[in-house]
């Protein structure tokens, strides 16, 4: 293996996504079920499939960074690597941490429209009406079909939304 390809940040990469997916296996079984457990109906089926399918692909991608690893792939990553912007992808994780610690005092509706229409500034968007508008649009309708049509919970803020 040429000593220009560093496996070192995947790997890094790869085993921060597996402590996530076994992070949320773990928090699965905090969520509260009606009497229904483990059902397929029941709240924590679909986390259950995520945390499982997060540390299936992280196991897989680990093992891909050793056994066989792809070169042209690496080298591919670290050209782009040195062109990447990376103010951007932390301007975005710092979104995200503002859009957790919006997220209940302001309601799961006014939280994720607040985030869409920063985010798509971020990203590059110069119509900011148009981004405001979907926002909300998403925000209402995510909250909605949440929490009116599974019956999931979200958090409704001071308004109620």
């Amino acid at each position: 293996m040429p000593s220009s390809v560093s496996w070192r940040g995947p790997r890094i990469a790869g085993l921060a996504l597996l402590a996530l997916g076994v992070a949320a296996l773990a928090a699965t079984t905090q969520i509260h079920s009606a009497g229904s457990g483990w059902a397929v109906d029941g709240p924590r089926f679909v986390p259950v499939i995520a945390s499982m399918a997060i540390i299936v692909l992280a196991i897989a991608f680990l093992v891909r960074t050793v056994w066989r690893p792809d070169l042209d792939l690496a080298r591919f990553a670290a050209a782009e690597s040195t062109q990447t912007h990376w103010p951007t992808p932390g301007a975005v994780i710092a979104a995200l941490v503002g859009y957790v610690v919006l997220l209940t005092p302001a309601g799961y509706a006014l939280a994720t429209a607040i985030f869409f229409t920063v985010v798509a500034r971020l990203l590059g968007s110069h119509r900011s009406g148009r981004d405001v508008v979907v926002g909300v649009v998403l925000g209402a309708v995510t909250s909605y079909a949440f929490t009116r049509l599974l019956g999931v919970r979200l958090p409704v803020g001071p308004w109620g939304v």
